[in-house]
């Protein structure tokens, strides 16, 4: 009998979450309600924890190497009971300020926890784990790593670093107290595990795409916390607001679309208005021009990216309030459409990344396969999510009219002879075998060395129940060859392109293709999103942009990487550019 109750006492179910308080925004945003520091309690995916917080995939190391000191870690599972690590506390619940901004453990607790539920956020909406970019299980996090007004993803370091700086009226600002901040640092982290590819150099959205995907799952994560809206929507003190409250151009002036305020504000003491407001820019197409010179720097060209998708979401949100707007409209129900829509579009970007082909991407191959992505999981959008996606893209000079359907139209059944299916959805050998099969109906080019990156199956859920089964297949392509070779090739094949006249003939570049295989839960060929080697055209302008930007690599080549040292690449994304307003 003792050993019947033994057993039923540690076969009981863990807990699939745990609760616990994180800064909603950081230290600057107060909640008018009570005058102290915004808060949420949030949820958080439950695991066996040991100090740190360490689970298994993330290691807070509370580390400063400006102070040569290692803070003590934090116990999150203090009770022992009803099994070692799992009897989770949250310490900082109802804590004063002074305590949450001077604690080491609130600020390991704060990274710990939003990073946790940005990658549960992701892990949700592709309906399948994230590998990181490196060999092992665990990120570290490490939140007051030096004296110094920046934050940054290392990959050869496995880490996300975050610093601390006094700003010029002797405020100590820690980058690991912003919600936003250690969002987008996780996010890049994330990013790098489902495409490595994103990060070499590329065509121009490529290279602001890292920065503007991370401040939209920042925002929007953000964003689908209801205290984050409740507390900076209209007035705390009456439980209603005026419908004009509610317009666009409303909302668009608040606080909630801002990243990095209190960092921004400390670093531009004289502009304000924390680091970037995308949400701002004014609707253009002068972007898409390849010799303005503005919108070719990485970091605005993030913005335009972030800009189109927030508008979309305050078309969205604004669109479900419609038909409640009156004299005076219920503060709750503005709260929960606001972060139903936020996580709604937030799960519509995360999903689309797998519907991308994994180089040389632009906006354009993105918002193709938002489209396509979502439809499989909303066939009927009832609340018009993707009609706000397309407006707000081509309000930016992208017609969703003008896009390549993804979805590939069979002018032959593909080869499956001698395949086996459960193979097909688990083994690049497998997958290597069928693009092999079928190079013909793929069109890819054979004369290219192809390599399988990964064969990775997902089960999605929509946002009505809707279940879907899918692999996903990446495969990549590519070719060195020196510049005088690049030009005997187009002059066999696509006569009237050059390369840029500023390479040097002997200039090594390196060229890549590409592209996305979708199977459905049979194994059979659903979509194709693919980017060939041999556009000539393409590879052309990408090569000129390169030059343009200045990014030969250390041995004079063009094409392998940007030239930063091993493990800057981040560092240097969050450096000042050509846009002296921009430092992080």
């Amino acid at each position: 009998m003792a050993v019947v109750t033994a057993f039923l006492e540690h076969s009981r179910p863990r807990p699939r979450t745990t609760r616990l308080t994180i800064l909603a925004r950081d230290p600057s945003v107060l909640d008018p309600a009570t005058g102290h520091m915004l808060r949420a309690v949030v949820d958080v995916p439950a695991s066996r924890l040991d100090l740190g917080p360490r689970g298994p995939r993330f290691y807070v190391i509370d580390f400063d190497a400006s102070e040569e000191s290692l803070h003590d870690p934090l116990d999150l599972a203090p009770n022992p009971e009803p099994a070692p690590g799992w009897g989770y506390h949250d310490a900082f619940a109802g804590r004063p300020d002074a305590d949450l901004l001077t604690n080491p453990g609130f600020r390991a607790q704060n990274v710990y926890a939003i990073a946790a539920r940005t990658l549960a956020t992701f892990e949700a909406a592709l309906g399948r784990p994230v590998p990181w970019a490196f060999p092992n299980s665990q990120l570290n996090l490490v939140p007051a790593a030096f004296a110094e007004a920046n934050a940054y993803y290392s990959r050869e370091d496995q880490a996300l670093y975050f610093g601390y700086f006094k700003a010029p009226r002797n405020e100590l600002v820690r980058t690991s107290l912003a919600h936003d901040i250690v969002a987008h640092e996780t996010t890049h982290a994330i990013l790098d595990g489902l495409r490595r590819r994103f990060d070499v150099p590329g065509m121009p959205d490529q290279a602001g795409f890292h920065e503007g995907f991370a401040d939209v799952v920042a925002l929007l994560s953000i964003l689908a916390v209801p205290e984050s809206i409740g507390a900076l929507v209209g007035r705390p003190s009456d439980g209603s607001l005026s419908s004009d409250e509610l317009t666009i151009e409303a909302l668009r002036g608040s606080v909630l679309f801002t990243i990095g305020r209190q960092f921004g504000d400390a670093v531009h003491e004289t502009r304000g208005g924390g680091l970037r407001r995308s949400i701002e820019i004014t609707p253009t197409n002068e972007w898409l021009r390849p010799h303005n010179r503005e919108w070719q720097e990485p970091h605005r060209r993030g913005e335009i990216f972030a800009a189109m998708v927030m508008q979309a979401f305050l078309g969205v949100w604004t669109a479900r309030l419609a038909p409640i707007l009156g004299p005076a409209v219920d503060r709750g129900r503005v709260v929960e459409e606001g972060a139903r829509a936020a996580r709604h579009l937030l799960e519509m970007c995360i999903r689309a990344i797998d519907y991308c082909p994994p180089i040389d991407f632009d906006y354009a191959d993105f918002l193709a396969a938002l489209l396509a992505s979502d439809k499989e999981v909303s066939p009927d959008d009832p609340h018009q999510y993707r009609q706000a996606v397309i407006d707000a893209f081509g309000a930016f000079g992208l017609r969703a009219s003008a896009l390549k359907s993804v979805r590939i139209k069979l002018k032959e059944w593909p080869s499956y002879r001698s395949f086996s299916y459960a193979a097909l959805r688990s083994d690049p050998d497998e997958a290597f075998r069928f693009v092999w099969e079928n190079v013909g109906l793929l069109s890819v080019d054979q004369r290219f060395y192809l390599n399988i990156e990964n064969v990775r199956p997902s089960v999605r859920v929509g946002p009505r129940g809707f279940v879907v089964a899918e692999t996903v297949v990446d495969y990549v392509q590519e070719l060195i060859l020196s510049a005088a070779e690049f030009n005997a090739i187009c002059a066999s094949e696509a006569p009237a392109i050059k390369a840029p006249s500023s390479i040097p003939s002997g200039t090594q570049l390196k060229l890549w293709g590409g592209g996305t295989i979708i199977f459905d839960e049979f194994g059979a060929l659903k979509y194709q999103h693919a980017k060939p080697l041999a556009d000539w055209r393409r590879q052309a302008a990408r090569l000129a942009y390169l030059v343009d930007r200045g990014w030969w690599d250390t041995k004079g080549r063009i094409g392998f990487s940007y030239g930063d040292s091993l493990g800057e690449r981040f560092v240097a994304l969050h450096a000042s550019g050509d846009n002296p307003d921009e430092t992080w």
